[in-house]
């Protein structure tokens, strides 16, 4: 298991640099669309109602994401289940 505990640690410093970067992106992002929207004129754009809003999209792209990874986990899950299930009846 000290395998597994090892990737496991990785994983978990991993995925907290890559929160951190996030967060100062997003900090970023917030002081200048304070200062670049704050100074853009509103405006219609002629075909905006055909188009669907970034939030949509980002919501629409992480929903089939999830489907997607979903599926692989199942996939992946019942895979290795039949293999187990081979080393437990062999180890009998």
């Amino acid at each position: 298991m000290a395998v597994l505990d090892s990737v496991k640690e990785a994983q978990t410093r991993s995925l907290e640099s890559m929160k951190t970067a996030q967060e100062q992106m997003i900090s970023f992002n917030e002081r200048i669309a304070d200062t670049v929207l704050g100074a853009l004129p509103n405006y219609e754009s002629p075909f905006g109602d055909y188009l669907p809003k970034p939030a949509e999209m980002v919501e629409s792209y992480f929903g089939f994401m999830n489907q997607l990874h979903e599926a692989n986990r199942d996939f992946a899950t019942r895979l290795v289940g039949i293999w187990e299930r081979d080393e437990a009846v062999a180890g009998k």
